[in-house]
Formats: structure tokens, sequence, C-alpha cells
């Protein structure tokens, strides 16, 4: 069967704003390039991450059973920090049951510039992305409209590595402006 045949068959690419985190695993569908958890903020964390200042990016790989040990040193001690802490394991353990792996690329850092401000797509199977502090990370839906994910939201973006999915990646961008952001990612390894 052709390339062209085989698109014609399949569903139009969609993209999922869930209410509930086990629509997550609409990720695994074939019609869907993205989903995103619009979940409610935390204050404490929030606050938290107002007094956040990392000098360096966390950037490392990360076991799933003790990834609150693994970056708990780095981030400096403040109210917050320990609730901070269990959302990102929570985070964590959701992504690696998802993806069926032990093992997590984490990035965690400060932004106060978009680090990628032109829209495209990523080479990977999937990424976690979470906004805590700022605006979310922007995509483009399948009629070429600009969407954000909210403060909070954990949103799974399914790359052109997705098998299947080369040639339905989703677009997304940084959010244009200098507001700062506390910004988590988690690669499968």
């Amino acid at each position: 069967m052709s390339a062209l045949a085989f698109n014609a068959f399949r569903p139009q690419i969609q993209q999922v704003m869930a209410e509930d985190p086990t629509d997550l695993t609409r990720i695994f569908s074939d019609e869907v390039n993205l989903v995103s958890w619009q979940r409610n903020a935390d204050n404490a964390i929030a606050e938290y991450c107002r007094t956040l200042a990392l000098t360096m990016p966390i950037k490392r790989i990360v076991h799933v059973d003790s990834v609150q040990s693994d970056i708990g040193h780095a981030l400096p001690d403040a109210q917050g920090k320990e609730a901070f802490l269990h959302d990102i394991a929570l985070l964590c353990n959701m992504f690696s049951c998802l993806m069926d792996c032990q093992q997590l690329g984490l990035r965690l850092e400060t932004l106060r510039q978009p680090m990628c401000p032109k829209f495209h797509t990523d080479h990977l199977v999937c990424r976690l992305v979470c906004t805590y502090l700022g605006p979310g990370t922007e995509w483009l839906d399948a009629n070429a409209n600009t969407l954000k994910a909210a403060p909070f939201a954990v949103t799974l973006l399914k790359g052109s590595g997705w098998e299947g999915n080369e040639q339905h990646a989703i677009v997304h961008r940084s959010p244009a402006g200098d507001a700062p952001r506390v910004l988590l990612t988690l690669d499968p390894m």
C-alpha cells in the first residue's frame, strides 16, 4: 500500500485536553499526538517555584524510585520543596508506567527567555512537559490554531520517533515573552 493510500485511511490527527490522569493513556491512540491533563495548580508548589532561582539547569538520568533523592540536594530549601519533589516523583512514576521504563531523562530549569521560540517537532518517542510557573508550551492543532498548556498541566508530546507517527509529530514551541518559567521535561530512557 502506498503512503498516500495509507494516509487516506488514517483518522485526522488530534490533541486531547484531559481532566483526568487516566486519559494520558490516550497518547497510545494512532490518531492522537498530544494529551494535556489540565490539573489544578498547587499553591505551595507555585510559591516555591516563585523563589526558585536555579543558576544551572538540572539535567540528568534519574531512576523512578530515587528521583527525589537524585535531585533534592540540588534544589534550595524553602517551604514547598517537599511538595514540589513529591509532585515531580509522581509525574516520573506516571510517565515511567506509561512508557514502560525505569529510567527517565529529567530536565528541570528556570527559563527567562523562550528555549525553542519557533514551531518545530521533536525526533523522539514521547516527552512529558509540565510548566510549574509561567506560560505553558504552545502547539498547533489540526487547523493550525495555537493552543497553550495551562500552568501545572501535564502534557505528553508525541514525536516523530514514535513508530507510525513519523509524519504526524506534534508541532510545538516555547511561549514568547520573557516571563520566567519553571519547566520540567521527562524523556523515556
